[in-house]
């Protein structure tokens, strides 16, 4: 059985199976609104070939990796061009899927949708404020970390550090209890996509989408969970927390893969320092691309340079003269027969 670096316990552990003969895997998706990039595309081979490498083995394997297709940036991006979030979102996704094709990477068994999971996300939230683990405010509906006892598990991190390093202290509005605490549902300004729930017309927050979805179509106690690094904390950790909130068994195993880097620094939309997967395998061969990512420990960072894709080219150029002698030596030996 395969053996992987748990983020949980910092430990390289057996994955330890519900089913002997089957994996359960939940790995995060795009949030569609915009073209993937170096790190999307590095997050997406990584788990691609895990899933390959289960089932080569004999497992029987259910990938589920989701579409964010309701988010701020969506709102944001579509109003500036003057276009509808729900079609814009989808254009974004064929977009995805166009290009993770032209990487060699297969396509989820299940690939939810958040904006089709609302109704669930709402009865969940609505459980964890019935259970005091979640509170109303003027904006929305929020978590209160300090109901789950061991709230910092993937980031091993004091609170304090986890803030510096990923958290939303700066957004923190005057009826939050704790600076930690994160939203579960947001309440729509005018003219925003917005769903009914008890406490107002809004949207989910992010970090529900995934756990809601994952529970859903994977059950309690799946198999793993992987992502990014970069979304250890705060995505996983606050998915983690409201199963936990929930009284749901939630991943046994999680699995992160380093960053792209581009001058020392991770490559991130956000930091607007990224290439685009298209941009890149306009000018190179998309499994130049491939063999250079997966040539590195899944683990640790990764830069793609015009060096370092020229010697992966040619690295590729050697592996397909090896399979042309090899079929022209398995010719010649049939034909002597």
């Amino acid at each position: 059985m395969i053996s992987l670096y748990d983020t949980a316990t910092r430990s390289v552990a057996p994955l330890e199976l519900r089913d002997p003969s089957k994996v359960s895997m939940y790995v995060c998706g795009p949030t569609v609104y915009g073209p993937a990039h170096l790190g999307h595309a590095r997050m997406a081979l990584v788990f691609d070939v895990m899933r390959r490498y289960l089932q080569w083995s004999g497992l029987e394997v259910t990938f589920v990796s989701n579409v964010t297709d309701i988010d701020d940036k969506i709102i944001t991006r579509a109003a500036e061009e003057g276009r509808d979030p729900a079609e814009f979102a989808k254009a974004w996704e064929r977009a995805w899927y166009s290009t993770m094709e032209s990487l060699g990477v297969l396509r989820p068994d299940l690939d939810p949708h958040a904006t089709d999971y609302v109704e669930q996300m709402v009865g969940a939230i609505g459980e964890l404020v019935a259970k005091d683990a979640a509170y109303v405010t003027s904006d929305g509906v929020y978590l209160a970390v300090d109901s789950v006892a061991d709230y910092g598990l993937l980031a091993h991190q004091s609170l304090d550090e986890m803030l510096e390093g990923g958290g939303d202290r700066d957004l923190v509005g005057t009826e939050k209890r704790n600076p930690a605490d994160f939203v579960l549902w947001k309440f729509a300004k005018p003219g925003e996509p917005s769903w009914p729930s008890p406490w107002g017309e809004g949207r989910p927050g992010w970090h529900t989408e995934c756990v809601v979805m994952s529970l859903d179509l994977l059950g309690d106690d799946f198999d793993l969970h992987g992502g990014g690094v970069d979304l250890a904390f705060p995505h996983h950790e606050n998915e983690r927390a409201q199963a936990v909130a929930l009284g749901r068994p939630f991943s046994r195993r999680w699995a992160h893969n380093g960053f792209v880097e581009v001058g020392g620094e991770k490559m991130s939309k956000s930091l607007d320092n990224f290439t685009t997967v298209d941009d890149l395998l306009a000018r190179h061969d998309p499994r130049a691309l491939r063999l250079l990512i997966l040539q590195a420990h899944y683990r640790s960072p990764v830069e793609v340079t015009a060096s370092s894709m020229a010697n992966a080219e040619a690295a590729l150029g050697r592996l397909d003269a090896l399979a042309r002698r090899t079929v022209d030596l398995d010719s010649d030996a049939v034909a002597s027969e």
